[in-house]
């Protein structure tokens, strides 16, 4: 089977684009160059293809990049939430975009290092968490459809970190090495704020105040915030401050202490589902309210138009709006959103 695999010259990536190789399949590498850092990974991956011996292409796709992952990223920012673009990126452009890129070279189907496994089920194709769950990357998949699924490979799901980075050094190839990538492709050093501002985002200065609305401070902009911040807050106490809230129509922060950025419900607004009937209320899953977190029990309470809410079974800190909330059952993703409030 002739298959795509993207390639961004890294160690799970070039594990990828090798292990189906060696499994037989006719492997032609896609470089996706999605941004101005993308020079870096297109050298990378051009070394990667010569070490395995498979030809690599090469797509731009910066303008798409810019208007469905760059252009929401800001403007979420500059709204005093905290967006997980990598989902969008997914979606919008590692699958739709290479998807289309491969039919023109005659792929049956494409392949990306992200640690997940899709498994037939009764009613098509599931997502499911990878095997090693410090790298499982389900979370930042729920977007996908089921089509998309159907249509793509994830070759390291039944595998762990340590056993991709093993078979490149035993086959001799350097990206075994190669370092993880803590940051965004298209922030490289962390400097959010300083992105913001090249990107002409000017939010105005406003007040930092307590819940019960005692002025604290001032600060220079919504955008250098995020729901349950606590460094770089500007201000002084005899306890810890954590952002609370964030009121982007006044510019007002809300701080309190750590009791205080605990919620009982979330608000999820646009769900995709991947399973073919629609939850009813009573219905419990585990759900992921950001990346690094674990998943945690909840209830389905409410479904009304395009939003759904969930109560948890025990209150949840800091709870981001703008951050993806992705719904298990077991080891199977059922669907995920966006949160859009949490009280």
């Amino acid at each position: 089977m002739r298959v795509a695999v993207a390639m961004s010259g890294g160690t799970d990536s070039t594990a990828t684009a090798l292990m189906l190789k060696k499994e037989g399949h006719d492997v032609v590498g896609v470089h996706m160059r999605l941004h101005e850092h993308s020079e870096t990974s297109w050298e990378s991956a051009r070394q990667a293809a010569r070490e395995i011996a498979v030809p690599l292409e090469q797509t731009d796709v910066r303008d798409e990049f810019s208007e469905l992952v760059i252009g929401p990223f800001v403007e979420e920012y500059a709204r005093g939430r905290t967006p997980s673009p990598c989902p969008v990126c997914n979606r919008c452009i590692k699958m739709t975009l290479l998807l289309r890129y491969a039919a023109s070279l005659g792929c049956e189907k494409i392949a990306t290092g992200h640690y997940a496994r899709v498994v037939r089920g009764p009613n098509g194709p599931e997502l499911l968490r990878a095997r090693d769950r410090k790298k499982d990357q389900s979370y930042f998949l729920f977007g996908l459809t089921g089509e998309m699924l159907q249509q793509t490979l994830f070759p390291l799901g039944d595998f762990t970190k340590a056993e991709v980075r093993k078979f490149l050094k035993t086959e001799g190839i350097s990206a075994w090495e190669s370092a993880e990538s803590q940051e965004l492709c298209f922030i490289p050093d962390g400097d959010y704020r300083g992105y913001l501002l090249k990107r002409g985002v000017r939010d105005l200065p406003g007040d930092i105040v307590d819940c019960s609305g005692r002025s604290l401070g001032r600060h220079a902009g919504v955008s250098g915030f995020t729901v349950g911040q606590r460094r770089g807050l500007g201000i002084c106490g005899p306890e810890p401050s954590y952002v609370v809230r964030i009121d982007y129509e006044t510019g007002t922060v809300v701080v309190g202490a750590k009791k205080e950025t605990y919620t009982s419900v979330l608000k999820i607004a646009s769900l995709n589902l991947l399973v073919p009937c629609r939850p009813i209320p009573g219905a419990r899953f585990d759900v992921k309210i950001r990346s690094t977190s674990k998943a945690v029990a909840c209830e389905l309470i409410r479904w009304e138009g395009g939003s759904c809410e969930f109560r948890f079974d025990r209150p949840q800190s800091a709870v981001a709006p703008g951050q993806a909330a992705v719904l298990y059952s077991g080891d199977r993703v059922v669907g995920g959103g966006w949160i859009q409030d949490a009280f």
